[in-house]
């Protein structure tokens, strides 16, 4: 498999560009290497920052951004194709698109946001070059989160109603058809910032609240009754949520420290440590081989591996600005940076 996008030329010609990816490493702030592990490639458009990553089971991933404007174009898409190389992907024809969550299962993927305050998900399918308008769940006001957890088979979050609040609810068809919503009285007054879900029965939600601290609850019913769980009082953000039966890895802003914080009871212990850079996302193609991404003090790039509570850095070429969202499939890694893709072995 692709150890990121591959760099074509002559020998001498690579010994030359990667020489100069040593001396860029340097100049963002990261330790200078003469042979990077992983290397970024400029993405299709300039006019959109990405904002998104998202891979199938099966290995490919897609890139999406949306700036909400009411200026086309609006939204942007990429696809990684099987030989590495990163391809445009078209998008539906909407303005004001905003995009706040993409998830996949083995040959395809949802992405959820809000085009005019109401909810918008886009569906992809692997092998099309294009997105596509799938169906949302009726009367909402924008998708928060979404976890897709089997073949076809999701769940979204959506905000609605006057007073800010939230609901749960599911599809088995690919966005086909939903089922009916599931409020969410728990989140009214907060942002749900984090979604994971082991099948139609058990999630793991997170929110943020009003006075900036983690709220999480999980549901055994699908959605019909919650239990909160206990969280330091120190965290004021839990995101890129992953669970595997009682498993979970997360990533937590705690104050100005980025943590990765794992469970194996479903939330009702963790186990913490502090990362030593900001982290803006966490991905795993297992719960015990993940990467996250950010960025460095100096606000360069930052990627690393995790094992554990442990992160180990990963050395970056012609990736010029923070990371801001990271993707795993067992097969393939993916990360973007608002105008960088690249990909990697988990």
């Amino acid at each position: 498999m692709s150890r990121g996008v591959a760099i074509a030329g002559k020998p001498w010609r690579i010994a030359v560009v990667l020489g100069a990816a040593g001396i860029a490493l340097a100049s963002c702030g990261t330790t200078a290497v003469t042979t990077p592990h992983v290397v970024g490639t400029p993405s299709k458009s300039i006019d959109v920052a990405l904002q998104d990553v998202a891979c199938t089971t099966s290995g490919s991933c897609i890139a999406v951004g949306a700036n909400n404007s009411s200026v086309a174009p609006s939204a942007v898409a990429e696809v990684r194709l099987a030989d590495g190389t990163w391809s445009a992907l078209s998008v539906p024809d909407t303005l004001s698109q905003s995009i706040s969550s993409v998830s996949c299962w083995s040959s395809a993927c949802l992405v959820g946001g809000s085009q005019a305050s109401l909810d918008s998900i886009w569906s992809y399918q692997k092998g099309d070059r294009s997105l596509s308008v799938a169906t949302a769940p009726s009367a909402g006001r924008g998708v928060s989160a979404l976890d897709c957890f089997a073949t076809a088979s999701c769940a979204v979050v959506e905000t609605t109603g006057i007073v800010e609040s939230s609901r749960l609810s599911f599809t088995s068809d690919g966005a086909t058809t939903w089922s009916s919503p599931s409020p969410m009285a728990w989140t009214v007054g907060g942002a749900v910032t984090a979604l994971s879900c082991t099948d139609t029965l058990n999630c793991l939600v997170a929110a943020m609240t009003s006075s900036d601290q983690v709220l999480l609850e999980a549901t055994h019913d699908g959605g019909i009754t919650w239990t909160q769980r206990s969280v330091p009082s120190t965290w004021r953000t839990l995101t890129s949520l992953t669970c595997a039966k009682l498993d979970c890895v997360a990533l937590v802003s705690a104050g100005t420290s980025s943590l990765v914080a794992r469970t194996s009871t479903f939330g009702r212990l963790w186990k913490s440590a502090a990362l030593a850079n900001s982290a803006s996302a966490l991905a795993c193609a297992r719960l015990s081989r993940c990467v996250v991404a950010g960025a460095t003090s100096a606000q360069g790039p930052w990627l690393a591996t995790l094992k554990g509570l442990r992160a180990t850095t990963v050395a970056l070429a012609y990736v010029p600005t923070p990371l801001v969202d990271a993707a795993c499939s067992v097969k393939i890694c993916a990360a973007v940076a608002v105008s960088t893709v690249l990909s990697f072995n988990p």
